[in-house]
């Protein structure tokens, strides 16, 4: 990570050792999320997880702000009061789920090469599960997190369907993913598209639907069409997908009103606070390794997980997948 001399600067005007050691970690936090800028150069940073770095992290960012370091997206209005004036406010949305943006003001390229350790002496129990679940199976407990969907990442991940087949393991997966969590989060909401509400409220599967009613190819291809429908750039492939869910691609575009990107973080961030920081936080054993919206668990331990996934979230359809599927 490249630490510019006027950013040193301002950390170093914090005060004490420990205000300047969290004020680098923001300032980390903030340069690994600028690699997602958008094409005016800003870029989303969620407040959670800021506030896990540090509980006053606001204090850091006035003083970056303050030093002409980051700016804020703002949006601005005409003061109902007065017409001649205008209000300047912070753009975010906890209704649509698109937080804080910023922009850095100053050159990144050029400063002092160095590392920060991001860890912290706090170690949740989804880290510790899953740092002593690879430990058991023979691996480096090398874990990371991102700030685009949070999710979590290690080695093993990439090569766990042929790396762990037939060593005891399983996986308990949700059907539909993403297509249900959009259901659940617009119901939540009480945002109801008819069709949508429908498909969900029957257990139909929603990609089966879309290549029925629209005679695509197969299963796939209704999967393929709704990734991008929900995260596309703009343009979808089939528009039928939109005047059958008009309701529910009115609500997609309201996410995507920042940044289309803003949508797909949205939806893999609420699968996060669900599969990593809510079940695998919380099951009942000792052995469990995340994969995005699945767990693998042991096979001894199907019944108890599945029991415990089924009674925390009755409205997500779970499923037993054996490894390499």
């Amino acid at each position: 990570m490249i630490l510019p001399e006027k950013i040193k600067n301002s950390i170093n005007s914090l005060g004490n050792k420990t205000r300047k050691k969290s004020a680098l970690k923001i300032y980390a936090a903030l340069y690994g999320s600028n690699k997602r800028k958008n094409e005016k150069g800003y870029f989303s940073c969620p407040s959670t997880y800021l506030r896990k770095i540090n509980a006053r992290y606001h204090d850091v960012l006035e003083r970056f702000i303050a030093d002409r370091i980051i700016d804020f997206k703002k949006t601005i209005k005409i003061d109902p009061n007065d017409i001649f004036q205008s209000i300047v406010s912070k753009t975010y949305s906890t209704q649509l789920g698109y937080c804080m943006q910023y922009k850095f003001l100053i050159d990144l390229s050029i400063g002092e090469d160095i590392e920060v350790d991001m860890s912290t002496n706090k170690k949740e129990r989804w880290y510790e599960v899953t740092a002593n679940s690879l430990i058991e199976l023979g691996y480096e407990p090398i874990i990371t997190r991102d700030n685009f969907g949070r999710r979590v990442y290690y080695p093993l991940i990439q090569e766990y369907k042929t790396e762990l087949k037939n060593k005891g393991l399983c996986i308990i997966d949700a059907k539909t993913s993403q297509p249900r969590l959009l259901w659940l989060i617009m119901k939540d909401r009480g945002i109801i598209d008819p069709n949508y509400h429908r498909i969900f409220s029957n257990n139909l599967d929603l990609y089966n639907y879309l290549a029925t009613t629209l005679n695509l190819p197969n299963r796939d291809a209704g999967r393929d069409l709704f990734v991008n429908w929900l995260n596309g750039k703009g343009y979808v492939q089939d528009l039928r997908i939109e005047k059958i869910f008009p309701i529910a691609t009115c609500f997609i575009r309201g996410l995507k009103k920042q940044f289309y990107k803003d949508s797909a973080s949205f939806m893999q961030r609420a699968e996060s606070k669900i599969w990593i920081d809510d079940l695998l936080e919380n099951l009942p054993v000792k052995f469990a390794l995340p994969v995005h919206d699945s767990l693998i668990i042991k096979e001894a331990d199907y019944e108890k997980v599945m029991e415990y996934c089924q009674a925390k979230y009755p409205e997500i359809e779970f499923k037993r997948k054996e490894i390499g599927e």
